[in-house]
């Protein structure tokens, strides 16, 4: 009703030349004429605003409309009515800021501190943790900072940190002063800094790591100092270009208008190309004016301004120059009308879009801009406000986003010895569990401060307290086991992981005392896998053929694979996002992190960067932020996780080695939830069902008895009991060709010895079904033979995601694995494991010896 009234009186002022208003009208300046009801209700629908304007109610006789506010909302100075909450938060929702003024936030709750500078009360467990909260710092001031006592296997950094003395002379500064790095002599130097990998006949050594040799002289460096792109041939293949640094791409990418050679030379020396003639497509007419003469494009803002901005004086012809906005009808805009030489444009305020090149209206941003607030968002007329999730509280710097309000975060990632922790706020660095080997999957249990992690170099799973890592006990181990995946659910204690040797997923007891495979069909290298206990679901990636992340119940029931090539490839690290109910995981080979509902739809992508995310193995959010590894970077990263902004390095110090996987450490990342398992009496595994109902479940080599499905059984082979033979059918039996007749109860044994057919016609049947079975075997295994010959096999070159060390872990070696489904006729084995010959550019899974 509100855009016909306005469009009523747009026609009257174009036809009259005046506004004449009803009774029941208001006039505004701009010579509108608006409903009586709409004056002074806290709302400016007059350009000018002058339906708001106190005078005008009693002079012309109005009486202004006044709001009653609901008991749980506040009443603005200017009659607007906002929800209580939203008082004194740092936004200011009343449009007047009547509702952040020092009347109403002079007091502060329970619970909370008032900035001395502008007022404004937050957390109480923001004071004192080293970031400024308070613009004026008050919130850091006067704080006592009191050290602990200093422990005998700790050492004192000369900046204050402690860090343990093992990591003293290690060739790393652990201390952000290099203070741990002083004074050291060789002997003292307990790593190797510069490990010597031994590479395959297949690969190229690049510093610490091996690349594949097809890789090398390929026009990309994959070297970290782009070595493996220096003194490459002269000459390239046919069909390619050489580019000027020596490297080789295909004719066709040649002046494509992409510089695919690392130093563009591939863009050089192009046929020119005439510059378009800006037009409607290049220069928007609609808020830029273009210039004829020399095809510039400026903002209609310059037009008549004085300045000849077109250098010919075109922008400020005194004949173009008729400010129409001065008509009594504001041009006809709902809002802003804007003057220029060929006429006037309007613009709306912020908040709101043109439509129809006159009229405005409401931009929802909670639905149109990603990540307009951190968790919570309201959409209001030309506005929005955010609000946190119970738990949070809005950051005082920024009232868009939300804090945790407990709990101090950590970043929880593993080297090849060890498993550390980074404090996020100042960026210390302490020890979790040392002499790890090969921790490529770790996850936690925060209420227990458990930490769970695989061990690859020994086959072993490992679970220990983390504020007595000493007491570290096996859960599973074997010679095969390779765990690239660990996922704890933390409310009904449970352990899952992802077996790549054996492509399964299974699921361990607690204690380790029962295993269950979980999925083992239709998987063919499961990677990463994460447990929602929340909803009762289990996700995990798959990157063989075809690649897939893949969903199903705890207890490996309702699976179906969610997102599928050609949306990922190498889809690696899996983690769920619960305040904001996404999933997110990191793809190797797209170079990008992507995010999508829990159920799989709406996939996005956060961030695309083949510079930043070379070869990403883990992903881990928190807040605001994503945080990574990236295994050709000794690093970690973190950005925006909304839109992949803000990429900030949060090492501390140079890390030696890249960090294998990466999860943060906060109670918030494993929410409390009801645990369903405690109704149940289940013998062995519980878990929740998506309907909130307990599962029992049962390890391999059990069942579900019959007489209690709450109970395990061991699997046994039911065998039909023996039926005895009635004493009446007995006298006229025929003798059975397969159980001796001397077998049955109540049989005289002499009547075989009368009966010499029964033996025969026994070792009739026995003979021939010995041939018949015989002729079965080969003719299937002649079948198979044929069959086997005319399957290719699937590779998929991952450079990633098979890193491994020699026996003292020195060298880390980014392979490629070889994904063979079906045993290659070309393959030749020996006894011998050391002796094995595979093709040339195969790499063997198994780390090397």
């Amino acid at each position: 009703m509100r855009i016909l009234a306005l469009l009523l009186g747009a026609c009257a002022s174009i036809v009259t030349g005046h506004v004449v208003c009803r009774n029941a009208e208001f006039r505004c300046d701009g010579n509108r004429c608006l409903p009586a009801s709409w004056v002074c209700d806290g709302s400016p629908d007059c350009t000018d605003g002058s339906d708001e304007k106190p005078v005008n109610c009693p002079d012309r006789g109005l009486v202004a409309l006044v709001r009653e506010c609901r008991s749980n909302e506040f009443k603005c100075s200017n009659s607007n009515c906002i929800p209580s909450a939203w008082k004194c938060d740092g936004q200011d929702d009343c449009g007047d800021n009547s509702d952040e003024s020092l009347q109403e936030c002079a007091k502060c709750q329970v619970g909370e501190f008032q900035c001395i500078g502008n007022n404004h009360c937050i957390s109480r467990s923001f004071t004192c943790n080293g970031i400024m909260d308070c613009d004026d710092g008050s919130d850091e001031a006067n704080c006592e900072r009191t050290q602990p006592p200093m422990l005998p296997h700790m050492f004192l950094c000369v900046n204050g940190r402690r860090i343990p003395k093992l990591w003293v002379c290690d060739g790393e500064d652990d201390c952000k002063d290099n203070s741990d790095e002083t004074n050291c002599t060789s002997t003292t130097v307990a790593v190797n800094t510069t490990p010597a990998p031994l590479c395959l006949d297949n690969e190229y050594q690049c510093g610490m790591y091996c690349i594949m040799q097809s890789w090398v002289c390929d026009g990309k460096a994959d070297c970290e100092s782009g070595e493996d792109e220096r003194g490459c041939p002269e000459e390239c293949p046919p069909e390619y270009f050489k580019c000027a640094n020596a490297g080789c791409i295909r004719e066709r990418n040649v002046c494509d208008g992409n510089k695919n050679c690392e130093d563009g030379s591939d863009e050089q020396g192009c046929p020119t190309r005439e510059p378009p003639v800006p037009d409607e497509d290049t220069c928007n007419t609609e808020t830029h004016f273009l210039c004829h003469r020399n095809n510039n494009c400026i903002p209609k803002e310059k037009l008549c301004d004085g300045n000849d901005d077109c250098a010919d004086g075109q922008d400020e012809l005194v004949e173009g120059c008729v400010n129409e906005c001065d008509d009594r009808n504001n041009g006809g805009c709902a809002h802003e009308c804007i003057d220029t030489r060929e006429g006037h444009y309007c613009r709306c305020r912020k908040g709101y879009r043109l439509i129809r090149g006159f009229d405005c209206e409401d931009i929802d941003e909670c639905t149109e801009q990603p990540g307009a607030c951190s968790q919570r968002c309201t959409n209001t007329v030309g506005s929005f406000h955010c609000s946190c999730l119970p738990g949070y509280r809005r950051d005082p710097r920024n009232f868009t986003r939300c804090k945790a309000d407990a709990g101090e975060p950590y970043l929880l990632f593993s080297h090849s010895y060890d498993i550390r922790r980074l404090r996020l706020r100042d960026g210390e660095l302490t020890s979790v569990v040392n002499n790890t080997r090969l921790a490529t999957a770790i996850d936690y249990q925060y209420s227990s401060h458990q930490i769970v992690w695989c061990n690859n170099k020994e086959s072993n799973i490992m679970r220990a307290d983390m504020t007595n890592p000493e007491g570290a006990e096996v859960l599973v181990e074997g010679e095969n086991l390779v765990a690239d995946g660990l996922a704890v659910d933390w409310i009904h204690n449970n352990i899952y992981y992802t077996d790549t040797k054996r492509s399964e997923v299974r699921m361990i007891s607690w204690d380790g005392q029962y295993t269950k495979t979980v999925v083992n069909e239709h998987l063919r290298q499961p990677r990463a896998i994460v447990a929602n206990p929340i909803d009762g679901y289990l996700y995990w990636t798959d990157w063989g053929n075809p690649p897939k992340i893949e969903r199903s119940g705890l207890d490996g029931s309702d699976r179906m694979a969610m997102v599928s090539s050609p949306v990922v490839h190498w889809p690696n690290s899996i983690t769920v996002d619960y305040a904001s109910k996404k999933l997110y995981w990191c793809d190797g080979f797209y170079n990008k992190i992507m995010k999508s509902e829990l159920d799989g739809s709406h996939v996005e992508t956060v961030l695309y960067s083949p510079s930043v995310l070379r070869h990403p193995f883990s992903v881990s959010v928190f807040e605001d932020r994503m945080y990574w590894v990236d295994w050709s970077k000794i690093a970690l990263f973190s950005a925006d996780k909304f839109t992949g902004n803000d990429v900030e390095h949060v090492s501390a110090g140079h890390l030696l080695e890249s960090p294998r996987v990466v999860h943060v450490l906060h109670p918030y990342r494993q929410p409390s939830g009801k645990n369903v398992c405690n109704s149940a009496s289940c013998s062995h595994f519980c878990v929740r069902s998506a309907l909130a109902t307990p599962v029992c479940v049962c390890p391999d080599g059990y069942m579900i008895s019959t007489w209690n499905t709450s109970f395990c059984v061991v699997e046994t082979v039911k065998v039909p009991p023996a039926v005895p033979v009635p004493e009446w059918e007995r006298a006229n039996e025929v003798p059975s060709a397969v159980m001796p007749v001397n077998a049955l109860p109540g049989t005289d044994t002499q009547k075989s010895s009368d009966t010499p057919q029964a033996g025969m016609i026994l070792g009739v049947i026995l003979g021939a079904s010995v041939v018949l079975a015989a002729i079965i075997t080969v003719m299937v295994g002649y079948w198979r033979y044929r069959q086997v010959g005319t399957i290719k096999h699937s590779r998929f070159p991952n450079p990633v995601y098979r890193k491994t060390t020699d026996d003292d872990g020195g060298g880390y070696i980014i392979g490629q694995d070889q994904l063979l489904y079906s045993s290659p006729p070309d393959y030749q084995y020996s006894e011998d494991p050391e002796n094995c010959l595979v093709e040339q550019d195969d790499v063997p899974l198994a780390p090397k010896k």
